[in-house]
């Protein structure tokens, strides 16, 4: 979540720009500003999730060696 402060700020204004230079009206520019911003949190959930699942069996830790 703290990424998507910074990537408001910095990425999608200029992938916003580019979108309307490229030829895009304002309307659909801000359609791929969130599309965006969707798959840049949903990729971070997907993380997140895949990662607790992984490491959900170590729970503790291995016991030392004698």
């Amino acid at each position: 979540m703290d990424q998507t402060k910074t990537t408001g700020l910095v990425t999608l204004p200029g992938a916003f720009v580019g979108a309307i230079f490229g030829g895009l009206s304002p309307l659909e520019a801000g359609r791929f500003q969130i599309v965006v911003l969707a798959s840049i949190m949903a990729a971070g959930s997907v993380t997140a999730i895949l990662l607790i699942t992984l490491l959900a069996p170590v729970r503790m830790r291995p016991a030392p060696l004698r």
